[in-house]
């Protein structure tokens, strides 16, 4: 550990991230976000063991390692490099109270010396998965690669939940989860509020309407500087962590509707339905203010269509009428959205 750099080490940040109370009496819990695959060129494994790293070999001649990120890539692939990785990252999990593992990896395999390294390697990334998850079944872990380079089945076999995208503009993100969640649950990504401008479209996007976004997805963060956000934004983000919480259980067991998807419509809509379906949570949006522009109603799926349900701080409708009439909401400027709560009255 290099406490040059963590004054204390790791042990005393840990315990003084562990030791803040929240607003609602809760304590902090501590999350690790690593990127155990690569090493740095000046690191002591890398000066130990060179060998361990990918690179081409012919004969008794070395091709010169290419760095990128500054970074070599450990060549999983091997015995030896399984067995350190599940020694240090364990290790360093078992001696300390952490919650929460992200394991990123933002450098792509190069080098390969066979046509057979990369199976090789992901067998051996496996074998260390398993041995950690198993090791540790009550920590949360969560993939990331540049974002979502590897939201795959075979990782989430170990990770219930991937790092979405590293592109966190919403107007984007609603692209990317509807169509992430064609494939995999809407339980398995992750969304963050991030600050504005966005760092990749260097859009500005209201705080609600980044919120909103963040919430189709199950596993729910921010992004945020608190120094930076006005008492009433503070506030806000106070209300919607409480609402994402709300949202949750639907995100995660319910049935995801599609009512509208942003490469068809200018106005999404998600619907999350109950199993036994009694209540829904409705997440619509619109991206852009369109003007003298009839704006299709929002019709919902799978209800009892002789069933009465009510809309929350609303009206009651028949079943039938939701699905063949629809809601329609009133919509105000450029990336508007609403969350909506419904459940069958009879």
């Amino acid at each position: 550990m290099n406490e040059t750099k963590l004054v204390g080490g790791l042990g005393s940040l840990i315990d003084r991230i562990n030791g803040l109370e929240t607003a609602s009496g809760d304590t902090m819990r501590f999350g690790l976000w690593v990127e155990p695959e690569h090493c740095n060129p000046t690191s002591e494994i890398y000066e130990t063991h060179p060998e361990w790293t990918l690179h081409v070999r012919v004969d008794d001649q070395v091709y010169p390692r290419i760095q990128q990120r500054n970074q070599h890539v450990l060549n999983l692939g091997l015995g030896d490099v399984q067995e350190h990785l599940i020694r240090v990252i364990g290790d360093v999990i078992a001696s300390h109270n952490i919650a929460y593992v992200k394991w990123d990896s933002n450098k792509a395999m190069d080098q390969m010396p066979t046509p057979s390294t990369a199976h090789a390697y992901m067998l051996g990334l496996y074998r260390v998965l398993e041995n950690l998850t198993r090791r540790f079944p009550d920590i949360l872990w969560e993939g990331c690669a540049s974002g979502g380079g590897r939201f795959d089945p075979g990782l989430l076999y170990y990770f219930p939940g991937s790092w979405t995208s590293d592109n966190t503009d919403p107007a984007d993100r609603l692209y990317i989860q509807s169509g992430i969640s064609l494939v995999y649950p809407p339980s398995s990504m992750s969304g963050h509020i991030a600050s504005i401008p966005s760092q990749h479209s260097h859009r500005n996007t209201p705080l609600e309407f980044r919120a909103h976004v963040a919430m189709m997805c199950g596993s729910f963060g921010l992004e945020l500087d608190p120094d930076l956000l006005t008492e009433a934004e503070k506030s806000q983000v106070k209300s919607w962590i409480s609402l994402s919480e709300r949202i949750a259980p639907f995100i995660v067991l319910g049935d995801l509707y599609r009512l509208a998807t942003p490469d068809k419509s200018n106005w999404p809509a998600f619907m999350y339905l109950t199993r036994d379906g009694s209540e829904l949570v409705l997440l619509a949006y619109q991206l852009l203010n369109r003007i003298n522009n009839a704006v299709p109603p929002i019709r919902l799926q799978g209800l009892d269509p002789k069933a009465r349900y009510e809309v929350e701080d609303g009206e009651t409708y028949a079943g039938d009428t939701l699905m063949n009439v629809g809601l329609r909401l009133a919509w105000k400027g450029d990336h508007d959205s609403r969350v909506l709560f419904v459940r069958r009255a009879t």
